[in-house]
């Protein structure tokens, strides 16, 4: 499923949000985290964390230009490492990655790559989702870091720790 569709199913029904827990517990809200960065030198990288507890459902990378699509994504939760890739691997059809639990690709249209990672059901993190791209090539004019999540539910946030822990989720 793509990161749009994913991104209308869980604002349009709460119970498909509900259903998808990993332990049947119930969710707060989905909340779509996105970070646009200019032009990227080789050897630069962009990045963004998200402090406190929730669920993690996916990501999207745009990349605008590129000489090799030599960059890579990596995405994190409370410091392990969920999944590392290039968009030169993913948009090699023999190296993606589509199965019920996960889904790892890249299309391209124009000059303009988009890297997607999807999990299904949702992964929960307590205390950090990081998602950080390193750029190994010339000519990346632009990039998008989303990520779609989930706030913890109020049986999973202690006297309103999380809320005053992450401006992400005000």
């Amino acid at each position: 499923m793509a990161l749009g569709a994913w991104i209308g199913a869980a604002a349009g029904t709460a119970p498909a949000i509900a259903t998808a827990c990993v332990d049947g517990a119930p969710k707060g809200e989905a909340v779509m985290v996105q970070r646009d960065v200019g032009t990227t030198a080789a050897g630069e990288h962009a990045e963004f964390h998200v402090l406190g507890a929730g669920w993690f459902g996916a990501a999207e990378i745009v990349k605008q230009g590129g000489t090799s699509d030599d960059t890579t994504v990596t995405v994190e939760l409370d410091g392990a490492e969920l999944i590392t890739s290039s968009f030169a691997s993913l948009k090699n059809p023999w190296m993606q990655i589509s199965t019920p639990f996960l889904v790892a690709n890249v299309r391209s249209e124009g000059d303009a790559r988009t890297m997607t990672i999807w999990f299904s059901p949702e992964l929960k993190f307590r205390a950090i989702l990081a998602v950080r791209v390193e750029v190994r090539e010339e000519g990346v004019a632009g990039l998008r870091l989303r990520a779609v999540m989930n706030k913890p539910g109020p049986h999973e946030d202690p006297v309103g720790q999380t809320a005053l822990a992450l401006p992400a989720f005000k």
